[in-house]
């Protein structure tokens, strides 16, 4: 049994309401989409403030949905943030993040199978359940994230080849109601969707897949400024596969709309974390916990939803469950929230970095860089960061957005009422100490891993 809540809550659902398919249904429960777009900041969409034309889709959609505009991304990377959208809980407490390692071997833990995702709380409700993912490396099932899910599809292709399956399995699960779907888009990750897109970026956009690597080597050693034309090469990549990934989403939009699913469906759409071209010398994802990388797009669409709204309050990726359960009709509202999490508000909101992966932990230039643990506490407008080093850190993101003014010395009250909140809050919930990612992955893995730039040659 995972969670003995987890029994107590379901069975009464189970108990009190009737099955949600078929005709005698008592209870209409909404379908559940969940679309991640991987590696995509907040500040690149137009509905965010961006002023280039990289995503008239998702603005659009975000113009007849709710959009929260301080949303952060629960962990730099991948798998952590995954997991807290999964199950509703940060890195420390569902334990599925990197760790420290004395030599090059995986440092990553999968989802521990004990935790409850919304996949599995969902399923046992008579939902059926799929998943599109395009992120081969990080989403495969080796890391656990696929846990509750019918159908788990990874292929690693951009978000026009990927929703010819989407669409199929939805058009299909439409006739089943209801269904959870995940989709994942790789478009915006390096190396980026550079295809052509007229009328994002003026003039030319280079397709050379390596600018990211080249970037990335010339600013990680942190001994010479950033290359601000190199970087804007690589930053107008990044813009235009944007774009392409904005058209993937818009297409998802307009199918689920052409099947007349959008009364009852509650869509979100976010992402995982986002990206650094230079910032804090520091050019990818994975290393910090900055702005950049932590700021992501949330955008939720309940039931019927025509108009737009704004939401100012600081949420967290494991805020995702408990938005998603607080669709539902009663008694399955209060049973979902017993097993995730409160709505935002009145609740610590907490980023973490436990070291970085292999590659750069161990790379003979700029690994010394990346030894330690990060973890953001953020508390509008303040955000203090805790460093294993003792390289305490404290901002005021009204103010100073770029985070560029330690003021851990100036504000100290702060910055110790933070530091506290986030031993309480840990205290409250548990540090899940598994650990069990420094088994060896299989050749297919490595290979996704490589291409998206995770493992060396």
């Amino acid at each position: 049994m995972k969670v003995v809540l987890s029994a107590v809550a379901l069975l009464l659902v189970l108990a009190t309401a009737c099955s949600p398919r078929g005709e005698g249904a008592s209870v209409r429960l909404p379908n559940v989409v969940l679309v991640v777009v991987d590696t995509l900041r907040a500040d690149h969409l137009g509905c965010y403030g961006y002023p280039r034309k990289t995503s008239p889709r998702i603005d659009a959609f975000a113009a007849t949905a709710t959009r929260y505009a301080r949303a952060s991304s629960a962990a730099p990377w991948t798998v952590p943030s995954h997991a807290s959208l999964f199950t509703g809980k940060p890195p420390f407490a569902h334990g599925a993040h990197t760790f420290a390692v004395e030599r090059p071997v995986n440092n990553v833990n999968p989802l521990p199978e004990e935790q409850l995702t919304l996949a599995e709380a969902l399923r046992e409700l008579g939902f059926r359940t799929g998943a599109f993912v395009a992120n081969a490396a990080f989403l495969a099932p080796h890391w656990n994230l696929d846990q509750g899910f019918d159908t788990y599809e990874v292929k690693r292709v951009y978000a026009d080849a990927l929703n010819v399956r989407v669409f199929e399995w939805l058009e299909s699960a439409a006739q089943e109601q209801p269904f959870l779907l995940f989709v994942n888009y790789i478009d915006a990750h390096g190396p980026y969707d550079t295809r052509p897109r007229p009328g994002v970026v003026d003039g030319p956009v280079s397709d050379d897949p390596n600018l990211l690597q080249i970037l990335i080597n010339r600013v990680l050693p942190a001994q010479e400024p950033v290359p601000a034309d190199l970087a804007q090469r690589v930053i107008d990549q990044y813009d235009v596969a944007i774009a392409n990934v904005d058209a993937g989403v818009g297409a998802l939009l307009d199918r689920i709309a052409a099947l007349g699913l959008d009364e009852n469906t509650v869509v979100v759409v976010t992402s995982d974390h986002g990206e650094f071209f230079g910032e804090h010398q520091l050019v990818a994802h994975s290393k910090d916990v900055y702005q950049e990388v932590l700021r992501v797009p949330l955008i939720v669409r309940r039931p019927g939803q025509t108009s737009g709204a704004v939401v100012d309050a600081v949420t967290i990726s494991n805020d995702v469950p408990g938005l998603v359960a607080s669709e539902f009709p009663e008694p399955t509202r209060s049973a979902l929230r017993e097993l995730f999490p409160e709505l935002p508000g009145n609740h610590v909101v907490v980023a973490e970095n436990y070291y970085t992966r292999r590659k750069d932990l161990f790379h003979p230039e700029w690994g010394w860089r990346f030894q330690r643990i990060r973890r953001a506490v953020l508390e509008w407008p303040h955000k203090y960061i805790d460093s294993s080093d003792g390289a305490h850190e404290l901002y005021d993101l009204a103010a100073d957005p770029k985070e560029s003014r330690n003021l851990v010395a100036e504000r100290p009250d702060v910055a110790v009422r933070l530091a506290a909140d986030l031993r309480d809050y840990e205290a409250s919930l548990g540090r899940n100490a598994s650990r069990s990612g420094d088994e060896p992955l299989d050749r297919d893995l490595l290979e996704n891993l490589k291409a998206l730039g995770y493992v060396g040659d």
